[in-house]
């Protein structure tokens, strides 16, 4: 998401496939979310992880994924955890426990991939 990021030109070098916008009623959040399906090669996951990383604002996160492993990135932290259909590795409950500790909301844990 654009408002996730305090520099959100990081993605203008990314390949594009949609935006999405969506509408919330949390009124600690923007009104309307801009949501970034971007494409990125297996070789720029990791740099890119990394610098999103330095960039997102705190509270808020952003993930990408492949075939095999899902990159989660929080403020100054990237995990990269086994991509699973329900969610119930140990590496999935560390993220999630992170991210509450980091004031992330848990109903926003969702972590949706879309193939």
């Amino acid at each position: 998401m654009s408002e996730s990021l305090n520099d959100p030109t990081i993605l203008n070098n990314s390949d594009l496939i949609y935006i999405k916008v969506e509408k919330h009623e949390d009124p600690k959040y923007p009104k309307f979310w801009h949501l970034y399906k971007i494409s990125v090669s297996d070789e720029d996951m990791p740099e890119l992880s990394e610098e999103l990383a330095k960039n997102i604002k705190n509270e808020w996160y952003t993930h990408f994924w492949d075939k095999n492993k899902v990159y989660i990135i929080l403020k100054d932290k990237v995990f990269c955890i086994p991509r699973e259909e329900n969610w119930n590795s140990k590496e999935y409950k560390l993220v999630i426990d992170y991210a509450i500790q980091h004031g992330i909301n848990e109903k926003y844990l969702g972590f949706k991939i879309e193939d």
